[in-house]
Protein backbone atom coordinates (compact mmCIF):
# COMPACT_ATOMS: atom_id res chain seq x y z
CA UNK A 1 0.00 0.00 0.00
CA UNK A 2 1.38 3.39 -0.99
CA UNK A 3 1.79 6.15 1.59
CA UNK A 4 -0.96 8.18 -0.14
CA UNK A 5 -3.39 5.24 -0.05
CA UNK A 6 -2.51 4.53 3.57
CA UNK A 7 -3.18 8.16 4.49
CA UNK A 8 -6.57 8.17 2.74
CA UNK A 9 -7.50 4.98 4.60
CA UNK A 10 -6.45 6.52 7.91
CA UNK A 11 -8.50 9.66 7.22
CA UNK A 12 -11.56 7.59 6.31
CA UNK A 13 -11.29 5.68 9.61
CA UNK A 14 -11.01 8.96 11.54
CA UNK A 15 -14.14 10.40 9.93
CA UNK A 16 -16.10 7.17 10.34
CA UNK A 17 -15.10 6.73 13.98
CA UNK A 18 -15.84 10.35 14.89
CA UNK A 19 -19.33 10.19 13.39
CA UNK A 20 -19.95 6.76 14.88
CA UNK A 21 -18.97 8.06 18.34
CA UNK A 22 -21.35 11.02 17.94
CA UNK A 23 -24.18 8.61 17.09
CA UNK A 24 -23.52 6.03 19.79
CA UNK A 25 -23.08 8.67 22.48
CA UNK A 26 -26.37 10.33 21.54
CA UNK A 27 -24.68 13.57 20.47
CA UNK A 28 -26.37 12.86 17.16
CA UNK A 29 -29.73 11.41 18.29
CA UNK A 30 -32.01 9.17 16.21
CA UNK A 31 -33.46 10.93 13.15
CA UNK A 32 -30.93 13.77 13.46
CA UNK A 33 -29.55 15.02 10.17
CA UNK A 34 -25.82 14.59 9.80
CA UNK A 35 -23.75 17.59 8.69
CA UNK A 36 -23.63 17.99 4.92
CA UNK A 37 -20.74 16.59 2.90
CA UNK A 38 -19.34 20.13 2.55
CA UNK A 39 -19.52 20.66 6.31
CA UNK A 40 -17.80 17.34 6.96
CA UNK A 41 -15.08 18.15 4.42
CA UNK A 42 -14.43 21.42 6.21
CA UNK A 43 -14.58 19.86 9.67
CA UNK A 44 -12.13 17.04 8.98
CA UNK A 45 -10.07 18.57 6.19
CA UNK A 46 -10.59 15.57 3.92
CA UNK A 47 -11.78 14.95 0.37
CA UNK A 48 -15.37 14.34 -0.71
CA UNK A 49 -14.45 10.74 -1.60
CA UNK A 50 -13.27 10.14 1.98
CA UNK A 51 -16.48 11.59 3.44
CA UNK A 52 -18.65 9.49 1.14
CA UNK A 53 -16.70 6.36 1.99
CA UNK A 54 -17.24 6.99 5.71
CA UNK A 55 -20.97 7.64 5.21
CA UNK A 56 -21.32 4.53 3.06
CA UNK A 57 -19.87 2.32 5.80
CA UNK A 58 -22.06 3.91 8.47
CA UNK A 59 -25.06 3.21 6.26
CA UNK A 60 -23.93 -0.38 5.64
CA UNK A 61 -23.71 -0.82 9.42
CA UNK A 62 -27.25 0.48 9.89
CA UNK A 63 -26.30 3.64 11.79
CA UNK A 64 -27.40 6.12 9.13
CA UNK A 65 -29.74 6.25 6.16
CA UNK A 66 -29.33 8.49 3.15
CA UNK A 67 -32.26 10.24 1.48
CA UNK A 68 -31.60 11.53 -2.01
CA UNK A 69 -31.66 15.30 -2.08
CA UNK A 70 -32.02 15.61 1.70
CA UNK A 71 -28.83 14.16 3.21
CA UNK A 72 -27.97 11.47 5.73
CA UNK A 73 -29.91 10.82 8.94
CA UNK A 74 -29.28 8.78 12.10
CA UNK A 75 -31.42 5.65 12.16
CA UNK A 76 -33.68 4.63 15.00
CA UNK A 77 -32.29 1.85 17.25
CA UNK A 78 -34.12 -1.38 16.62
CA UNK A 79 -34.94 -0.34 13.06
CA UNK A 80 -33.21 -3.34 11.50
CA UNK A 81 -35.16 -6.45 12.37
CA UNK A 82 -34.35 -9.91 11.13
CA UNK A 83 -37.09 -12.44 10.52
CA UNK A 84 -36.77 -15.43 12.82
CA UNK A 85 -35.84 -16.14 16.42
CA UNK A 86 -32.98 -13.63 16.51
CA UNK A 87 -34.95 -10.43 16.34
CA UNK A 88 -38.62 -9.85 15.63
CA UNK A 89 -39.86 -13.35 16.51
CA UNK A 90 -43.16 -11.92 17.73
CA UNK A 91 -43.61 -9.94 14.53
CA UNK A 92 -42.66 -13.01 12.48
CA UNK A 93 -45.36 -15.03 14.23
CA UNK A 94 -47.91 -12.26 13.70
CA UNK A 95 -47.12 -12.31 10.00
CA UNK A 96 -48.12 -15.98 10.08
CA UNK A 97 -51.50 -14.99 11.48
CA UNK A 98 -50.87 -15.84 15.13
CA UNK A 99 -51.56 -13.63 18.13
CA UNK A 100 -48.05 -13.37 19.58
CA UNK A 101 -47.00 -11.89 22.91
CA UNK A 102 -44.16 -12.11 25.41
CA UNK A 103 -43.91 -12.21 29.20
CA UNK A 104 -41.07 -11.67 31.64
CA UNK A 105 -40.94 -14.84 33.73
CA UNK A 106 -38.14 -13.84 36.09
CA UNK A 107 -35.25 -11.47 36.66
CA UNK A 108 -32.41 -12.10 39.08
CA UNK A 109 -28.73 -11.42 39.68
CA UNK A 110 -26.38 -14.35 39.14
CA UNK A 111 -22.60 -14.88 39.06
CA UNK A 112 -21.13 -15.61 35.64
CA UNK A 113 -20.40 -19.27 35.04
CA UNK A 114 -17.24 -20.29 33.21
CA UNK A 115 -19.23 -20.59 29.95
CA UNK A 116 -20.92 -17.20 30.37
CA UNK A 117 -17.56 -15.66 31.15
CA UNK A 118 -16.20 -16.99 27.87
CA UNK A 119 -19.22 -15.74 25.93
CA UNK A 120 -19.18 -12.26 27.45
CA UNK A 121 -15.44 -11.81 27.87
CA UNK A 122 -15.60 -11.47 31.66
CA UNK A 123 -14.19 -13.27 34.68
CA UNK A 124 -16.03 -16.21 36.16
CA UNK A 125 -18.12 -15.01 39.11
CA UNK A 126 -18.70 -11.51 37.68
CA UNK A 127 -22.23 -10.33 38.62
CA UNK A 128 -24.78 -10.51 35.80
CA UNK A 129 -28.48 -9.88 35.39
CA UNK A 130 -30.49 -12.80 33.99
CA UNK A 131 -33.90 -12.36 32.38
CA UNK A 132 -36.12 -15.29 31.47
CA UNK A 133 -38.76 -14.44 28.86
CA UNK A 134 -41.61 -16.63 27.57
CA UNK A 135 -43.26 -16.04 24.20
CA UNK A 136 -46.75 -17.16 23.29
CA UNK A 137 -48.55 -17.84 20.02
CA UNK A 138 -52.35 -17.79 20.32
CA UNK A 139 -51.90 -18.28 24.05
CA UNK A 140 -49.61 -21.31 23.73
CA UNK A 141 -46.02 -20.99 25.02
CA UNK A 142 -43.64 -21.77 22.19
CA UNK A 143 -40.34 -20.04 23.08
CA UNK A 144 -38.51 -19.61 26.39
CA UNK A 145 -35.14 -17.94 26.61
CA UNK A 146 -32.67 -16.52 29.10
CA UNK A 147 -30.65 -13.38 28.39
CA UNK A 148 -27.60 -12.42 30.45
CA UNK A 149 -26.00 -8.97 30.55
CA UNK A 150 -24.49 -6.45 32.97
CA UNK A 151 -26.71 -5.97 36.07
CA UNK A 152 -27.55 -2.29 35.51
CA UNK A 153 -28.76 -2.59 31.91
CA UNK A 154 -30.45 -5.89 32.76
CA UNK A 155 -32.51 -4.23 35.50
CA UNK A 156 -33.52 -1.46 33.10
CA UNK A 157 -34.48 -4.07 30.53
CA UNK A 158 -36.54 -6.01 33.07
CA UNK A 159 -38.56 -2.84 33.72
CA UNK A 160 -39.47 -2.56 30.02
CA UNK A 161 -42.80 -3.79 28.69
CA UNK A 162 -41.87 -7.02 26.92
CA UNK A 163 -45.43 -7.92 26.00
CA UNK A 164 -45.28 -6.78 22.39
CA UNK A 165 -41.58 -6.32 21.67
CA UNK A 166 -38.73 -8.77 21.55
CA UNK A 167 -35.79 -8.61 23.95
CA UNK A 168 -33.29 -7.53 21.30
CA UNK A 169 -35.56 -4.70 20.14
CA UNK A 170 -36.17 -3.65 23.76
CA UNK A 171 -32.40 -3.53 24.35
CA UNK A 172 -31.92 -1.11 21.47
CA UNK A 173 -35.06 0.99 21.97
CA UNK A 174 -35.27 0.99 25.76
CA UNK A 175 -31.58 0.98 26.63
CA UNK A 176 -30.30 2.89 23.61
CA UNK A 177 -27.71 0.18 22.92
CA UNK A 178 -26.91 -0.56 19.30
CA UNK A 179 -25.70 -4.01 18.33
CA UNK A 180 -23.20 -4.23 15.49
CA UNK A 181 -23.31 -8.00 15.01
CA UNK A 182 -24.67 -11.18 16.53
CA UNK A 183 -23.10 -14.63 16.55
CA UNK A 184 -25.67 -17.42 16.31
CA UNK A 185 -25.52 -21.13 17.01
CA UNK A 186 -28.52 -23.32 16.21
CA UNK A 187 -28.90 -26.97 17.16
CA UNK A 188 -31.60 -29.60 17.49
CA UNK A 189 -32.32 -30.96 20.95
CA UNK A 190 -35.05 -32.73 22.92
CA UNK A 191 -37.38 -31.31 25.56
CA UNK A 192 -36.42 -32.16 29.11
CA UNK A 193 -39.18 -32.68 31.65
CA UNK A 194 -38.80 -29.10 32.85
CA UNK A 195 -38.86 -27.58 29.36
CA UNK A 196 -41.84 -29.75 28.46
CA UNK A 197 -43.76 -28.35 31.44
CA UNK A 198 -42.77 -24.77 30.64
CA UNK A 199 -43.69 -25.03 26.96
CA UNK A 200 -46.80 -27.22 27.36
CA UNK A 201 -45.01 -29.76 25.21
CA UNK A 202 -44.20 -33.46 25.28
CA UNK A 203 -41.08 -34.63 27.08
CA UNK A 204 -38.57 -35.81 24.50
CA UNK A 205 -40.19 -33.81 21.68
CA UNK A 206 -38.01 -31.87 19.25
CA UNK A 207 -36.78 -28.38 20.14
CA UNK A 208 -34.62 -25.80 18.43
CA UNK A 209 -31.92 -24.43 20.71
CA UNK A 210 -30.59 -21.04 19.64
CA UNK A 211 -27.62 -19.43 21.38
CA UNK A 212 -26.69 -15.87 20.49
CA UNK A 213 -24.03 -13.41 21.57
CA UNK A 214 -24.44 -9.79 20.49
CA UNK A 215 -21.57 -7.32 20.15
CA UNK A 216 -21.47 -3.53 20.14
CA UNK A 217 -19.60 -1.35 17.65
CA UNK A 218 -16.40 -1.69 19.67
CA UNK A 219 -16.72 -5.46 19.18
CA UNK A 220 -17.43 -5.96 22.88
CA UNK A 221 -19.95 -8.67 23.80
CA UNK A 222 -23.01 -7.11 25.44
CA UNK A 223 -25.56 -9.90 25.77
CA UNK A 224 -25.71 -13.66 25.60
CA UNK A 225 -28.98 -15.59 25.18
CA UNK A 226 -29.95 -19.24 25.30
CA UNK A 227 -33.37 -19.91 23.77
CA UNK A 228 -35.50 -23.03 23.33
CA UNK A 229 -38.23 -23.13 20.67
CA UNK A 230 -40.99 -25.66 20.05
CA UNK A 231 -40.21 -27.29 16.71
CA UNK A 232 -43.91 -27.69 15.87
CA UNK A 233 -44.49 -23.92 16.07
CA UNK A 234 -41.16 -22.33 15.24
CA UNK A 235 -38.80 -22.60 12.31
CA UNK A 236 -35.55 -20.78 11.68
CA UNK A 237 -35.37 -18.55 8.60
CA UNK A 238 -32.37 -16.60 7.38
CA UNK A 239 -31.94 -14.43 4.32
CA UNK A 240 -28.38 -14.17 3.08
CA UNK A 241 -27.25 -11.34 0.81
CA UNK A 242 -24.21 -11.83 -1.40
Amino acid sequence: MSSATSRRSSLFVQVRNALRADILSGHLPPEARLPSESELIARFGVSRITVRQALAELQANGLVRTVNGKGSFVTQPGRRQAHGPLVGVLEAMRMRGLRAQGRLVSFKHVPATRQLGMELGIERGTPLGALVVMRYGDGTPFVIGTTWMAPGPAATLAAQDLTDQDVTVAIELGLGLRMARTRVRVEATLATARLARQLAYEEGAALLRIRTTSYDYDDKPVTHSDTYCRADMMDYRVTLHS
